[in-house]
């Protein structure tokens, strides 16, 4: 038999050069696959907390006038318990605050925050009951990915005494 003048086999380069290539994609795959986890823990947390936020809201819906406006009303049975998607959530703090709307200077607000299974009254205003509307802020802190940077969702509805009348 007669042998080839080229080689058939590769060299140490090549083989070293095709090894490179390989690890680099390799090593790409993962540092795209744990940037995609992080967006997808982000994004379940998100949701987590928008979805708390709403049944804080629709817990507020049961609630006549006077319970809304009152700071141990709120203390002891809308914040009496965490909801249901607060529980995936790092260190979740809620806090409500009941004020007047429209705004007015010098005009005392209802605020109350439940923080480690734990429920404060921050301030209260009896004053509250004997407004026409008021605005309810709800807003929920919490740790998030990455690095356990502070996270922000906050909502706020206007709720008027008498609600829809003809």
């Amino acid at each position: 038999m007669k042998r080839k003048s080229g080689s058939a086999a590769f060299t140490l380069i090549e083989v070293t050069v095709a090894i490179a290539m390989v690890g680099t994609f390799v090593s790409f795959l993962l540092a795209t696959n744990s940037n995609v986890l992080g967006l997808l823990r982000t994004a379940k947390d998100n949701v987590s907390a928008s979805q708390a936020l709403q049944e804080r809201v629709e817990q507020m819906r049961i609630a006549n006038w006077v319970q809304i406006t009152d700071a141990a009303y709120l203390k002891n049975t809308l914040f009496a318990a965490n909801t249901n998607s607060t529980g995936a959530l790092s260190t979740p703090v809620e806090t409500i605050t009941v004020s007047a709307h429209p705004a007015r200077a010098g005009f005392a607000t209802a605020q109350i925050v439940r923080q480690n299974n734990v429920t404060t009254i921050v301030s209260t205003n009896a004053a509250l009951k004997d407004e026409r509307m008021v605005r309810v802020d709800v807003k929920l802190v919490w740790k998030g990915f990455p690095r356990n940077r502070q996270r922000v969702r906050a909502t706020t509805a206007l709720v008027a005494q008498g609600g829809i009348t003809k």
